[in-house]
């Protein structure tokens, strides 16, 4: 199953279900928190060594999920109670996080959003939007690829671009042997294009976008059974 942004395009949504065969369930927007991350997975949820954790107000619980201290709300940094990531063994995330999965962090970063700026690639990689993450990782060893690119677009509600830009980890997602980007690889700066394919045949992985659209960050996916 996957939990994904209910404003994903046809196309996208179409090779998740048909080629890929997942079953995926959109996230419905929120009005808990602003528009542009209104149905973020990686604004609701969290998956560490395999659960999932959940806002109280997350738009989808199912009953397998463990349900948070705090719900989400608006103002920064009350969005990123459930911004946490795993790379491997290492659960990334900030001072800001929920209570019931602040233990669970061994590697504490300044950026609220870590999920959002951080693209998983493999047990011990992954890439990068923020300096202070780039930073921090690579402290910890972790192979990790840093790309700085305004092309990357966020959503209003009415699915029209806005003015704010978004994160390579939200434009992206890992499915088996595939890293999917939510767009045409061929819109970020070129320099940018040729690093990412480069780390992912370092780590075999197949690249797979959506030629002549918009690369868009949705919050990228939360899987689970």
């Amino acid at each position: 199953m996957i939990l994904i942004d209910e404003r994903i395009r046809d196309i996208e949504y179409k090779y998740l279900v048909e080629d890929l065969k997942q079953e995926v369930k959109r996230i419905p927007l929120s009005n808990d928190v602003y528009e542009e991350i209104s149905g973020h997975s990686d604004i609701f949820y969290t998956k560490i060594e395999g659960i999932i954790y959940a806002a109280p107000n997350a738009p989808i619980i199912e009953n397998n999920f463990i349900i948070g201290e705090e719900k989400v709300s608006r103002k920064y940094p009350e969005d990123v109670k459930y911004n946490i990531c795993q790379i491997g063994k290492n659960v990334i995330g900030s001072k800001y996080a929920d209570s019931i999965i602040k233990d669970k962090i061994n590697i504490y970063v300044n950026q609220g959003y870590t999920k959002c700026s951080i693209s998983v690639t493999g047990d011990n990689s992954c890439m990068t939007t923020d300096e202070g993450i780039y930073k921090t990782l690579k402290e910890h060893n972790i192979d990790v690829l840093l790309i700085k690119d305004d092309n990357i677009k966020l959503l209003n509600k009415n699915k029209s671009i806005s003015k704010m830009t978004g994160f390579i980890g939200g434009a992206s997602a890992v499915i088996g042997n595939e890293f999917i980007i939510f767009g045409d690889i061929d819109n970020l700066k070129k320099e940018n294009k040729e690093k990412i394919i480069e780390h992912l045949e370092k780590y075999n992985l197949k690249l797979k976008d959506f030629k002549g659209l918009d690369i868009v960050d949705y919050g990228g996916i939360i899987m689970y059974n």
